[in-house]
């Protein structure tokens, strides 16, 4: 497995990763769900922060690539 190029999803799922978790007394499920905390937070700010939110857009056809 070349770790480099693995997404967050496929290491947390990686048997290897898993067996060093529990060693460490990680709970795979838990630190899945702290991801995806942190991934719908910064999907939230990405949206709250767009130029079609901020008003840097002057028509409602316009969109930027965020929305």
């Amino acid at each position: 497995m070349d770790i480099a190029r693995c997404s967050l999803v496929e290491l947390v799922r990686d048997p290897l990763i898993d067996l060093v978790m529990k060693t460490d007394a990680v709970d795979p499920r838990e630190f899945e769900l702290l991801l995806e905390g942190v991934a719908r937070k910064r999907s939230q700010a990405t949206r709250l922060t767009s130029p079609c939110r901020a008003g840097l857009l002057s028509t409602e056809t316009a969109r930027c690539s965020h929305c």
